[in-house]
């Protein structure tokens, strides 16, 4: 296979994620024209991360490893498709077969294991790119349920949502709306920045 070939190929595998549906919102059933796919997502976490380099003083922040951790972060959904906090079986093998997903798909790549390590690195988040990275993914999905917020009506959830026990722990502080659900449950994934635009958007939400 010469290198034209490997290109196509690449990208054909990549396009796939342009009509792959965030789990997510199949669940709740938003009620839109049209869902998210998860090439969309994607986009989204490179621009929030781009909004925020752009407006906060992050010296040492290396960006652009930043930017392709995110161009890549959900390339193993090609394979595996997007797994929620609600698909309990699968979850426990998510990161395995992600794994194995991602080895695959950048097995035919000259860069495999520059690719291959970012995306380890990302899903170890020991390091201050990915730990700034993992933040862009869970605010950007937040933001979204926001603006989501008057697409969604509780009683066509999927009723796996709804008897989940941390779903129903949130109803019992008060919480009653997706976009809550969501900022509630990665709240205590943010520091710094993430914290602050978390505490924004919470403002907004009442």
């Amino acid at each position: 296979m010469n290198n034209v070939e490997k290109i196509f190929n690449f990208y054909m595998l990549a396009n796939k994620l342009k009509t792959t549906l965030r789990t997510g919102w199949l669940h709740w059933n938003v009620e839109n024209t049209r869902i998210e796919s998860v090439a969309e997502h994607v986009y989204g976490t490179i621009m929030l991360a781009v909004s925020i380099y752009a407006n906060c003083n992050l010296k040492d922040l290396d960006f652009e490893k930043v930017a392709l951790m995110l161009a890549l972060h959900e390339t193993e959904e090609i394979i595996i498709g997007d797994i929620t906090m609600f698909e309990y079986e699968e979850i426990k093998t998510k990161k395995e077969e992600g794994r194995k997903a991602v080895q695959q798909i950048f097995q035919d790549c000259i860069n495999n294991d520059k690719f291959l390590s970012i995306i380890a690195e990302f899903e170890e988040r020991n390091t201050q790119e990915a730990k700034f990275a993992y933040m862009c993914d869970k605010l950007e999905a937040d933001i979204q349920a926001y603006i989501y917020r008057n697409n969604f009506n509780l009683k066509n959830a999927n009723p796996i949502c709804l008897s989940d026990e941390r779903i129903v722990e949130m109803n019992k502080k008060g919480l009653n709306r997706v976009d809550q659900y969501f900022l509630e449950s990665d709240s205590v994934k943010f520091s710094g920045i993430f914290e602050e635009i978390a505490n924004f958007l919470r403002k907004l939400e009442k």
